[in-house]
């Protein structure tokens, strides 16, 4: 049987790290984000199926909500794409200490499953080699999850790496913006939310976006050294970006 071999694009960016200087980095080009409807209308519309998506969904939800109602209650779960458990975070004083919401968390942690990592290894890359800027969005980090380039925590920290991020300039669209995927809807990060505000790297508070499919934008008139731009330039961060 002939192997199935998938291949995803991606673009380099330079290596910001330290002791890594004159490197660079894939970063995935993603596509459209699918969701639970999506992906079973996609796989219904294959010949020879004979699935209706609408049930397909119907008892795909069901599943998901039964896995989540375990993993509340303590168990771990394991389907072989992916594995999950809960966690806590936030450190206690003592032992006889008490879990406090305004201090502590529970969250979920999900990790690679054995059929997914059967299909990284089936999966190429094809580097794309778009002419370089001397300007974008790198690489974001959720404090919160620590998740790179995929979840938003909405209230809590942000961390964005790049090349000329700076906000700079009196123009009124200068500054951080989440767009919804689905709606369109702009919503700009308040100036009082901008933690750090450096060439290479912002720091800031995620608004209170509601769950779906977010592209990060950043709008600015910095020019590097010397006067800032007469008129402001945008950047968006290729990856789609999620808040669950």
């Amino acid at each position: 049987m002939a192997e199935n071999h998938h291949t995803i694009k991606a673009v380099l960016y330079p290596n910001l790290l330290k002791n890594n200087a004159g490197t660079f980095k894939a970063q995935i080009i993603t596509e459209q984000t699918k969701g639970i409807k999506d992906i079973c209308q996609s796989f219904c519309s294959k010949p020879g199926t004979g699935v209706n998506p609408d049930a397909m969904e119907y008892h795909v939800r069901l599943f998901l909500e039964e896995m989540g109602e375990l993993l509340s209650n303590g168990f771990a779960i394991n389907t072989g794409y992916f594995a999950a458990t809960a966690s806590i975070r936030g450190s206690f004083n003592s032992k006889h200490d008490t879990f406090d919401k305004e201090k502590h968390a529970v969250t979920y942690k999900f990790t690679q499953g054995s059929v997914l990592r059967k299909k990284a290894a089936e999966t190429e890359a094809e580097i794309l080699h778009i002419s370089g800027t001397r300007y974008g969005i790198e690489c974001v980090l959720d404090h919160h999850t620590g998740s790179e380039n995929n979840l938003l925590t909405p209230s809590n920290a942000l961390k964005i790496t790049g090349v000329n991020l700076k906000l700079v300039g009196s123009h009124s669209d200068v500054g951080v913006y989440f767009i919804n995927e689905t709606t369109g809807e702009r919503t700009k990060v308040p100036a009082t939310d901008v933690i750090t505000n450096e060439n290479a790297r912002l720091m800031i508070v995620i608004p209170d976006l509601q769950p779906g499919s977010y592209r990060l934008e950043y709008v600015t008139q910095y020019a590097g050294k010397g006067t800032p731009l007469l008129e402001p330039r945008s950047s968006t961060f290729v990856p789609t970006l999620q808040v669950t």
